[in-house]
């Protein structure tokens, strides 16, 4: 019986628990077919995965309150992967809740982006919906969706921090998709600030 109540009460505290953090952050793994959405970009325009069928699309999970991808962006390194991929279409989503302190509004995305030569769009996804159903974890996240629609890299951009930019991922998840063949890695440990839902 006590070991009846002792398992209760880890599932109340599970539950309760499950609850208070709000809806989980899935794990999309590789060769699943990537989840659909539809999110404006700051000028207002609704962009959706589907619009890219037949394309390479790079998810970039971005903020730039976080220090990571703040470094990322002033070193360009998003913006000179995707320079080397015309092929490819990268898009940067903001799931950062609209409520956090750590939100940053459109206009001043707009502003931080003309300033570190960003010209990919970025989307705006403040209800933290599509950032779950990626299980995007951290600013950056990358994702790779080959040409099928089906998830082709889940992780980080590079090697980390101290890599100085090495071992670039994405960049080699990209080249290789443009031969036929499949990324290797194909997962990675993402690493940065965490997503702010």
């Amino acid at each position: 019986m006590k070991a009846q109540s002792s398992s209760m009460s880890v599932l109340v505290l599970t539950t309760l628990f499950a609850v208070a953090c709000g809806p989980a952050v899935a794990d999309v793994a590789v060769g699943t077919a990537a989840p659909a959405f539809s999110l404006k970009n700051l000028d207002g325009k609704t962009v959706s995965l589907a619009d890219f069928r037949g394309k390479p699309v790079v998810l970039e999970w971005i903020n730039p309150n976080c220090p990571f991808s703040r470094r990322h962006s002033e070193a360009k390194t998003m913006a000179s992967t995707a320079g080397k991929h015309p092929e490819a279409v990268w898009l940067g989503i903001n799931s950062t809740n609209g409520g956090s302190g750590d939100f940053v509004a459109p206009e001043q995305h707009r502003a931080f982006n003309a300033k570190n030569g960003i010209g990919y769009d970025v989307l705006y996804d403040t209800s933290g919906e599509t950032g779950r159903a990626y299980g995007a974890n951290t600013t950056p996240h990358m994702i790779v969706v080959d040409k099928n629609g089906m998830v082709a890299y889940n992780g980080a951009i590079d090697e980390g921090a101290m890599s100085g930019g090495k071992g670039n991922y994405v960049d080699a998840a990209l080249t290789a998709l443009s031969v036929g063949k499949s990324p290797d890695p194909s997962t990675t440990k993402p690493y940065g600030c965490s997503v702010k839902y």
